[in-house]
């Protein structure tokens, strides 16, 4: 799992992402664009090397303040690193500023214009390049930091070659690459502004100005990285004999302006990050870790893969309950529920999911609150329409089908085959008491009538031999009625449960099997 640590700058992220990386051992990648150059301490306000010692801290102070840096780089030298952490099934922390390096490293994020040859604005002064893309695109020029001439030379770049910033931002894929969970440290304006001041003036006090001057000895003044908030302006200030206080508060007034377009950035970019102080953000991560711990020791080849599995059950019954949980405890992470029926007090004597306080309630929401209150992070989504609605939705890896509709289960069917998804489906479970008879088996073996009626719609559409080798898991215990005039169904919790943990049981298995497949 990737969690991501996102938030305007001085709200803490570094700190937060140091102390779980020490207790859980993880490794941090620094998607900032300064704090990779050497020699740039207190200006960049990177930590210091003793606090990352025995951490791997890639994209941090290793280049010199003349090496080119740029998005591009950064994602061609972090993202094979970080392919080679997720196959390992090592838990991975991403922080920092430079919300676009975050999106180039883990969604792919594709780039324009810098095979075209000579830039047309390379000899453009920063003043005439904030004129004209203002006049091309105001939404980019509000969006950017249009005090930094390498990046309105990128934006009017990106534009010029027929793609705005919004544009390859708009056409980056929906999904990240792995399986990645965001987080907003969760600040007010007020705050963040206080902190900000706080450190300006602390960098001051530990003799930044000394350090340009340093710099400023070794290398010409217009680098790249010295372009960044700070130094520019202390840069600015040496040359036209401006005082130092005076260059501090520019510093402090320009980064606000920054911070205000950094949290622009967040709420549009980042919709899905969630918003905690940064106290409950790493109880949250710490909590989540814990949770998938016991499970990556038994099934470490797997985890990976139950991260990454998207996943639709149908049905949140009694069955279908027991598999939602299971799922939700193992660390499957993505899962889409279905089901159009309320609960009822009949429910409660065989769905586990449920309790007196859910009935009325549909049962959709009350399995995602059950679910959220298990894993909090859980990306889960419920559909209460027709099952035929479901092949507009995403591709999924996995179907588990728990319906007792014939019409429907011959729709999750067409849609795996479709999706060329994993299909398991549930026999009928009513009228059955012994949990310790749970087995599964190919569709043609089945005998009971639910299944016997599914085979037959399937062979109707023309499918039989796909369908004959449908896996079902089901009861191998003799049916018992129930009272002639009984309404509800006759099977018992334990049954039903065993039904549910049967289906998880052999997903995993069939997922075992995939995984010992040649390559």
């Amino acid at each position: 799992m990737i969690y991501v640590i996102l938030g305007q700058t001085a709200s803490g992220k570094t700190s937060l992402a140091l102390s779980l990386a020490r207790r859980f051992h993880m490794p941090v990648f620094s998607a900032d664009a300064y704090q990779c150059y050497k020699m740039m301490q207190i200006g960049t306000d990177k930590p210091k090397r003793e606090d990352v010692a025995g951490i791997a801290y890639h994209f941090y102070d290793e280049y010199d303040p003349d090496d080119a840096m740029n998005v591009s780089r950064f994602q061609e030298e972090c993202l094979p690193l970080l392919r080679d952490y997720v196959e390992r099934g090592q838990d991975v922390l991403v922080v920092g500023g430079t919300f676009l390096y975050i999106k180039a490293l883990l969604y792919g994020y594709r780039f324009y214009g810098e095979e075209d040859g000579a830039s047309p604005y390379e000899d453009w002064s920063l003043e005439r390049m904030q004129e004209e893309l203002l006049r091309l695109s105001r939404k980019t020029y509000e969006s950017i930091d249009i005090h930094n001439p390498r990046r309105v030379k990128r934006a009017l770049e990106q534009i010029h070659c027929g793609h705005s910033r919004e544009e390859i931002l708009e056409s980056t894929p929906k999904e990240p690459l792995f399986p990645t969970l965001f987080f907003r440290i969760d600040i007010d304006k007020e705050e963040g502004n206080r902190k900000i001041d706080e450190r300006v003036d602390r960098m001051f006090e530990e003799g930044f100005p000394e350090e340009v001057d340093a710099l400023l000895g070794k290398y010409p003044e217009d680098l790249y990285a010295f372009r960044s908030l700070g130094y520019r302006e202390l840069i600015q200030a040496r040359k036209d004999n401006i005082p130092l206080s005076k260059a501090k508060e520019d510093i402090k007034v320009h980064t606000h302006q920054y911070a205000k377009k950094q949290r622009t950035f967040l709420r549009h970019q980042f919709p899905e990050a969630i918003a905690l102080p940064k106290a409950e953000i790493e109880k949250r991560i710490a909590d989540h870790i814990l949770l998938r711990q016991r499970t990556g020791i038994l099934l470490s080849r797997l985890k990976k893969e139950i991260e990454g599995k998207r996943i639709l059950l149908a049905g949140i019954g009694g069955v279908g309950g027991s598999v939602l949980e299971a799922l939700v405890r193992l660390g499957f992470q993505n899962i889409e529920i279905v089901d159009k029926d309320k609960v009822d007090a009949t429910n409660l004597n065989r769905q586990i999911l449920y309790t007196l306080d859910d009935l009325g309630r549909d049962k959709v929401d009350a399995a995602i609150d059950r679910a959220r209150k298990i894993n909090p992070l859980l990306d889960i989504r419920a559909r209460k329409e027709n099952i035929d609605a479901l092949f507009q939705c995403e591709r999924k890896d996995v179907i588990l089908d728990c319906i007792d509709d014939v019409t429907g289960k011959v729709s999750l069917f067409k849609k795996s085959l479709t999706d060329k998804s994993l299909f398991i489906t549930s026999a009928g479970f009513g009228f059955h008491v012994d949990s310790t008879k749970v087995s599964y088996g190919k569709l043609s073996e089945m005998t009971d009538p639910l299944s016997r009626n599914f085979l037959s719609a399937i062979s109707k559409e023309g499918l039989e031999e796909e369908g004959k080798n449908i896996l079902v898991v089901y009861p191998k215990d003799a049916k018992r009625k129930g009272l002639p005039n009984e309404k509800t169904i006759g099977s018992i919790a334990p049954v039903v449960n065993a039904g549910g943990l049967g289906i998880v049981s052999l997903l995993l298995r069939k997922m075992e099997e995939s995984e010992n497949v040649p390559k």
